[in-house]
């Protein structure tokens, strides 16, 4: 449906018009009244109308000035000026504002007004079903585009090889460019992805030509290149050149350019690989190939950044000689409640594998048993239940590719047992503690305050307070909301309830705030959380 305005500081005019046109019948809604052209600017700047009605004279903004305006943000506005100047010269303003028709107040008719409207409204629908149409098939030619692109670098890297001179006409039969004497190579990887398409709830399809679009835009105002899509997180990026040192040089720049704008206004992390120059497809081949395949020469490469691709090498020592070590600390820190020298060992435990070098394959093994081994031991020995099955925990730990990331994740892995073990170990042996505890627990669902607490109590809300928090270490209403959290991943985890229906369930009168909540104390929001478990 298309909008309109009423603009006029005779309000009667305002009602009239706004009482007799039939809006519905013409298939306009009108979005709103206003008593001069200043007032309307304001109101509908960022979100322009389709169509607007307007006087002339009016204080603060006249109708032509504010038109000018309008047209600046929206150019296909339609207009219609009614007015009480038969002059010359505001008519010919009007012309030049490209107003659809002017017409005199003194003699104004609704129905000559409503088949004008008509007859915009006729216009500007067609206009908009042929501007449907034609980004529909910009759309579908950029994705055969890039379906012929995808199909042309898989041929070239694992079809038998053919000579140069007609790899490049291959390429130039699909619109390809590729004709030059050298070729450098680099790899565009989407750093985090699973964590990124939860946090943005995009898929990664749409994540990949989003970054496309932005490589596009910056790389091609100073290289020739061409950019294909290799898979559902990587971007295969061929610079053409005939200078390869000097593009090197550019290319590196260029790279860091991208970086940083993808960042900016995606909000996404992406890593850059270069390989180097080759002359043909076959040499494009065996120095791509690699590139692409052997994803563990990154674990140990810092995200968001340029990189020179080199063939990894690995330590050959066996890792395990120092597990039991690190597993019989760990489990300690765990029993003693001490996540502060539980994250220094970790810290310890980064250095190490670091400084080593083992091979990626045998620090998420080895990270996977320990993982697996304390989950169960917690479980038995401190009463814990974990919040990440252990085929879930496969999955995740094997999806991370660089040693950055693995530690954080182990890091905040940890911090979830020793959140929610405080919660099991908060006790007392005080009575009206453990009676506000077991009521908590029995009224999770409802909202509870400290005066309502200490009223059921029959003691002073102040005095409460500081015995609760003498007690618990936590303050009232931060037990409340922990207990009440721990409920709502109960329920993302086994439920089918919605984010809305656990936030009313738990009491909490606001989503929004319930959501903030989950996210400081949790880590992520409730949506990321249940796809994450």
């Amino acid at each position: 449906m298309l909008t309109a305005i009423l603009v006029d500081d005779d309000y009667p005019v305002l009602r009239y018009l706004s009482q007799t046109v039939t809006w519905d019948a013409l298939d306009i809604e009108l979005i709103g009244c206003y008593s001069n052209g200043l007032e309307a600017w304001e109101a509908t700047q960022i979100s322009p109308p389709d169509i607007v009605i307007t006087d002339i004279g009016m204080p603060k903004m006249n109708g032509l000035e504010m038109l000018e305006k309008l047209r600046s943000v929206n150019p296909n506005l339609r207009a219609v000026v009614l007015s009480c100047h038969n002059e010359f010269h505001f008519a010919q303003q009007a012309l030049k504002l490209q107003v659809n028709d002017y017409i005199l107040k003194e003699s104004m008719d609704v129905g000559h007004l409503q088949q004008v409207l008509h007859k915009i409204s006729i216009d500007l629908n067609l206009e908009k079903k042929t501007s449907a149409e034609m980004l529909l098939y910009k759309r579908k030619e950029s994705l055969n585009k890039s379906a012929l692109k995808e199909k042309f670098l898989k041929d070239t890297l694992y079809q038998t090889s053919c000579k140069k001179e007609l790899w490049i006409e291959q390429a130039r039969i699909h619109g390809i460019t590729v004709d030059a004497m050298y070729y450098i190579p680099m790899v565009v990887s989407v750093d985090r992805l699973l964590d990124v398409t939860l946090s943005r709830k995009m898929n990664d399809y749409t994540i990949v030509f989003a970054v496309e679009n932005i490589l596009q835009e910056i790389l091609t105002l100073n290289h020739r290149c061409e950019i294909f899509q290799h898979s559902n997180k990587e971007l295969v990026v061929l610079f053409c050149c005939d200078e390869p040192d000097k593009e090197q040089q550019l290319l590196k720049y260029s790279a860091k350019q991208s970086i940083s704008a993808i960042q900016q206004y995606l909000k996404i992390s992406v890593s850059c690989f270069v390989g180097r120059e080759t002359h043909n497809p076959e040499e494009l081949r065996k120095i791509l190939l690699p590139m692409l395949k052997e994803p563990g020469h990154r674990f140990y490469l810092k995200e968001s950044t340029v990189h020179r691709f080199e063939k990894a090498t690995f330590a050959e020592v066996d890792m395990y000689t120092e597990y039991s070590s690190y597993y019989s600390a760990i489990n300690d820190m765990l029993a003693l409640n001490q996540p502060e020298e539980l994250q220094a060992t970790l810290s310890s435990w980064d250095e190490w594998v670091r400084t080593e070098r083992f091979r990626p394959s045998d620090v998420k093994e080895w990270t996977l048993q320990l993982l697996m081994e304390l989950q169960m031991k917690t479980k038995l020995t401190l009463q814990y239940q974990p919040d990440i099955s252990e085929e879930k925990l496969y999955d995740v730990v094997n999806s991370i590719e660089r040693i950055d990331h693995l530690q954080q994740w182990i890091s905040q892995y940890f911090k979830q047992i020793f959140r929610k073990m405080s919660l099991v170990a908060v006790h007392s042996k005080r009575a009206e503690i453990i009676k506000a505890q077991q009521y908590v627990i029995q009224h999770v669902t409802e909202k509870i305050t400290l005066e309502e607490m200490a009223s059921y109590l029959n003691l002073n809300s102040s005095y409460f307070s500081r015995l609760f928090k003498r007690e618990t270490n936590y303050n009232f209403i931060e037990y409340v909301n922990m207990m009440k959290l721990q409920k709502a991943k109960e329920l993302l985890q086994q439920s089918n309830k919605t984010v809305e229906d656990i936030s009313d369930y738990l009491g909490y009168a606001n989503k929004s705030y319930f959501i903030k909540l989950f996210k400081r104390e949790i880590g992520m929001r409730p949506s990321e959380y249940s796809t994450w478990n």
